[in-house]
């Protein structure tokens, strides 16, 4: 793997980690996350950026790892980056609590 694939995997994670740590400060409390603005932005803002590093990594690493859903990663950074207003609370919710977690973890077997 590339220097630059491995730094990108390292970002990815490191905002993997943010999310977590969010959702430790609001108790993963979906109620919380639907009242709270600075809450939904802050996570929005993770889940933009690991969309966006997703789309840096190499070919090669997508291709070797197609049990990731880099296609859907993509898709979510772009809901959020354009279509913020049409963003579903509660599928970005699933996102956090079941989707974030296992890609994190996917991503430490990379390194």
């Amino acid at each position: 793997m590339k220097n630059e694939d491995i730094a990108i995997i390292k970002k990815m994670m490191k905002y993997c980690n943010d999310i977590n740590i969010l959702m430790v400060r609001f108790n993963k409390n979906f109620e919380q996350y639907k009242k709270d603005i600075s809450f939904q932005y802050a996570c929005n803002m993770c889940i933009i950026q690991i969309g966006e590093l997703a789309n840096r990594l190499s070919d090669e690493v997508r291709e070797a790892n197609e049990d990731i859903p880099w296609r859907a990663i993509r898709g979510m950074r772009n809901l959020h980056a354009h279509d913020y207003e049409n963003v579903d609370l509660e599928i970005v919710w699933n996102t956090l609590v079941e989707d974030i977690p296992m890609l994190e973890k996917r991503l430490e077997k990379l390194l």
